[in-house]
């Protein structure tokens, strides 16, 4: 089932897992059109309830600092109102955790030093640059589908202070050393031991640190005997024994001073890391091959498919719509087609570059040509409310700025009640139901100067080319938008435009396809009262209107679930 969208951006997927410090989603990027992998780190909060300073806010820039062949790239991090988010790149493979889950069995020498080589590369780049992990295991290391090795996951890491030492911070049982578990100070040395714990199993399929309790954990640590490695894989280099000994040493002043000096130790009695990484390359090729690649993601519809385009889409609307206004009212100041034909293209561009300006020039000149050619009185209610809803939305240059020109559109083919429900679609309740009201009026003026009857929803053809040339009709254009039946219609429109945001809340087509039916109902309503109050038409004048309406609505719903953020 589709769920909000994280950040106003990020849709989920499918979860990933969690641990002690977060959990990790799958997530589809719809600006960028891209899978990214986000960590959520709850935010802390005092006795009384309130957030308080962001829990791995700081870890998070710490992270995005690191840019590394071997570190898992961050994208982003950013918080809302009771969670924090790293939006990290998205792997396609397996973590080393579990590829030993699946196998059954230790890696090889090869793929040993394929894993010894990209971490302890990862962690001193880190090292050089003040940062320390801090929490190196074996779900902490990916492969990817090609061979290549990164490390995730610095979210428990720490910049080290002016000395090279930072607190300590909570890791993972088995992979802490003890002055990790004691929460003493911490630096390049405590790294060292991880790794050397993380290549310890990654050789025997073995951890012998693992422990239900800090205190067990230590007590094997600091006095049981260490096993050999080769006590568990007899065909390993017994000197292979020693130097992991050393680096797994419970006093850090008997340690490897440095990642470097661990792996110069090491790596000459494990393969080939070349020969390693093509190994990994063909088992996670049979590997994930053996999965479908959808299985429990969730799938995406039409519209995160189209996001990353949505701001071309709003700049093409906004010069499209910016151009016809400004063309329209031309007319009303006596000027001759190649004159507004630049004039259109003029504010075009304009609104292309800036569509707040664009609503601007297209609203303020459309007022004009309506008070030139429709009488002062009517130009002065239409410049009102175009200037409040400008004030409101237009300015920001959002694409609903521009529902007011879009509804009478729908009005060509008699579809109008679409309006209010795809923006209810779209926007939040309020945005939705102030731009659904205006629309509704602007369908209603537009039906009026086309010589439209009551319910005032289809627009002549004409309107198109003239719309400031009003057809005669018995009754001044204004009164006939004053009326107690239409102001009931604009009601429901902003009611209906509510209804099916408040619907489109948790972006699921579910959620989505109650509040378009919802809306419905409420815009049948509205025009049956005005049938009601009016006795001058019966249902069949807007039978048509609302069936059109309604199935447009419910097409786009079928098509891609809302994109909504998680808090609105």
């Amino acid at each position: 089932m589709e769920e909000p969208l994280i950040l106003d951006r990020y849709r989920p997927l499918a979860d990933l897992g969690s641990g002690g410090h977060g959990s990790v989603v799958l997530a589809f990027d719809t600006k960028m059109a891209r899978r990214v992998a986000i960590k959520r780190l709850p935010l802390p909060r005092d006795t009384r309830g309130a957030v308080t300073r962001p829990a791995g806010l700081a870890e998070a820039r710490t992270a995005a600092m690191l840019n590394h062949p071997n570190i898992v790239t961050v994208h982003e991090w950013d918080t809302d109102a009771d969670e924090a988010f790293i939006v990290m790149e998205h792997l396609d493979g397996a973590s080393i955790a579990e590829v030993l889950d699946a196998t059954g069995e230790s890696f090889t020498l090869d793929e040993a030093a394929a894993i010894m080589a990209g971490v302890s590369a990862a962690v001193d780049f880190a090292h050089a640059n003040g940062v320390l992990h801090l929490d190196l295991k074996p779900a902490n290391v990916l492969i990817t589908r090609d061979g290549r090795v990164k490390v995730a996951d610095f979210g428990v890491s720490a910049l080290t202070d002016i000395t090279g030492h930072a607190s300590g911070v909570a890791g993972t049982i088995g992979y802490m050393p003890p002055e990790q578990v004691r929460a003493e100070q911490l630096d390049e040395r405590t790294d060292c031991w991880a790794l050397a714990a993380l290549m310890y199993e990654v050789l025997t399929d073995a951890n012998p640190f693992d422990a239900d309790t800090p205190e067990g954990s230590l007590f094997r640590i600091e006095v049981a005997d260490l096993p050999l490695p080769s006590e568990f894989e007899s065909d390993l280099p017994r000197a292979i024994d020693a130097v992991l000994i050393a680096a797994l040493a419970a006093d850090a002043d008997e340690r490897y001073e440095t990642v470097a000096e661990f792996t110069a130790a090491l790596m000459p009695y494990l393969g080939d890391a070349e020969a390693g990484r093509a190994s990994f390359a063909a088992l996670l090729e049979d590997r994930l091959d053996d999965v479908d690649d959808e299985t429990g993601y969730t799938p995406l519809g039409l519209w995160d498919r189209l996001a990353p385009y949505t701001g071309a889409f709003r700049r093409v609307v906004a010069a499209v719509a910016s151009a016809w206004l400004a063309y329209s009212a031309m007319e009303g100041l006596g000027l001759d087609r190649p004159a507004r034909a630049v004039a259109a293209a003029v504010v075009a561009l304009a609104a292309a570059l800036a569509p707040g300006l664009g609503a601007a020039l297209g609203f303020g000149l459309f007022a004009i040509g309506a008070a030139i050619s429709l009488g002062w009185a009517t130009g002065l209610v239409i410049g009102l409310v175009l200037a409040a809803f400008w004030m409101a939305r237009g300015r920001k240059g959002r694409t609903d700025a521009f529902a007011p020109v879009m509804g009478p559109v729908l009005g060509l083919v008699r579809a109008a009640p679409a309006a209010p429900l795809l923006l209810g679609f779209v926007y939040p309740p309020v945005v939705a139901a102030l731009a659904s009201g205006v629309t509704a009026l602007a369908v209603m003026a537009a039906a009026v100067v086309s010589g439209s009857e009551s319910p005032l929803l289809s627009v002549c053809s004409t309107y198109v080319s003239d719309p400031l040339r009003p057809v005669l009709v018995a009754i001044d254009p204004v009164s006939r938008l004053f009326t107690p039946g239409a102001g009931v219609v604009v009601l429901a429109w902003m009611l209906a435009g509510a209804l099916t945001s408040l619907g489109c809340r948790r972006a699921t087509r579910t959620g989505a396809l109650a509040g378009v039916l919802a809306g419905g109902g409420a815009l049948l309503g509205g025009y049956a009262a005005w049938s009601w109050l009016s006795g001058s038409f019966g249902p069949e004048a807007f039978a048509l209107d609302l069936t059109l309406g309604i199935g447009i609505a419910l097409v786009v719903t079928v098509l891609g679930a809302p994109m909504r953020p998680e808090e609105e």
